[in-house]
């Protein structure tokens, strides 16, 4: 059966946004040109604006896209388990991305946030909303697993969970630095011990 012009257009718009999220990880948000992404997704140049209104939007939609993989709805989810059980897979799961490319490409949110602020409003506040729903969700967590006598930490559950995302996002930046694993490592140890 031959493909609409429609599904064409949608095949099109998914290459290019699965090779932004490629491209600005690996080069940042102005080390990526429009060509660079036509070029990544295999679409002439001409169809990147049937799509997109221009870098910046398809930049906003990267960021979504990327924080969907960080995992937030199955750690807001309390059907998949008891929330110290969605925290520690949460964690688990963000450790082991990491550690797959961190050394190479760090994290594409502390990568575009060290360099957009300047460029994109637009930009900086996605990743703003990424990083704050994320801070918001495993607070919320941590209080519940709190409150359930599944930790013991009297530390605010805000403050920590704030203290965690930037930890990781900071090492996420130092493992690409150091082409290394370890300031990962050192995030997992040092959460193990916070969150008791």
């Amino acid at each position: 059966m031959p493909r609409t012009k429609n599904a064409t257009s949608r095949d099109t718009k998914q290459r290019i946004a699965d090779a932004a999220i490629d491209q600005f990880h690996r080069k940042g948000y102005n080390g990526t040109s429009v060509q660079d992404l036509v070029t990544a997704a295999g679409a002439p140049k001409g169809t990147f604006y049937n799509h997109y209104s221009s870098k910046e939007e398809l930049a906003v939609e990267a960021v979504r896209r990327y924080g969907e993989g960080f995992g937030l709805a199955a750690l807001e989810d309390r059907t998949t388990g008891t929330a110290r059980e969605r925290v520690d897979r949460h964690l688990t799961a963000l450790i082991a991305s990491g550690l797959e490319v961190a050394a190479e490409r760090g994290c594409m949110m502390a990568n575009l946030a060290g360099e957009v602020p300047a460029h994109s409003e637009a930009v900086a506040a996605a990743i703003g909303a990424h990083l704050d729903r994320w801070s918001a969700s495993l607070a919320t967590a941590i209080e519940e697993a709190k409150a359930a006598g599944d930790y013991t930490t009297a530390l605010d559950s805000r403050d920590l969970a704030t203290f965690i995302v930037s930890a990781w996002e900071g090492g996420a930046v130092r493992s690409k630095t150091t082409s290394s694993a370890e300031p990962l490592r050192t995030f997992e140890r040092m959460v193990a011990q916070l969150l008791r």
